[in-house]
């Protein structure tokens, strides 16, 4: 269990820094991922969980709008990490 924890956490952590990273110009991936290492483990969690909180409640709005609104959500998620 603690290994597949583990792996999650990785994963989560590297979708919010590729986010964070596309939003943030002039960061490389790696740099964001640096920086939210560096950080103490509370302050770690609330940036991986506030941005996929964000990323789940953006989804949710563009479920509102049906296909095409979730179809450009995931275009611009997917413009964003690329």
């Amino acid at each position: 269990m603690e290994t597949f924890l583990s792996q999650m956490w990785i994963r989560c952590r590297d979708v919010a820094a590729a986010l964070i990273a596309s939003l943030w110009r002039g960061r490389a991936t790696d740099d964001v991922v640096a920086w939210i290492e560096r950080e103490p483990p509370g302050r770690q969690r609330g940036i991986v969980f506030g941005t996929l909180i964000a990323l789940f409640l953006l989804s949710i709005g563009a479920a509102q709008f049906g296909l095409v609104g979730m179809c450009l959500f995931w275009g611009l998620v997917i413009y964003l990490i690329r």
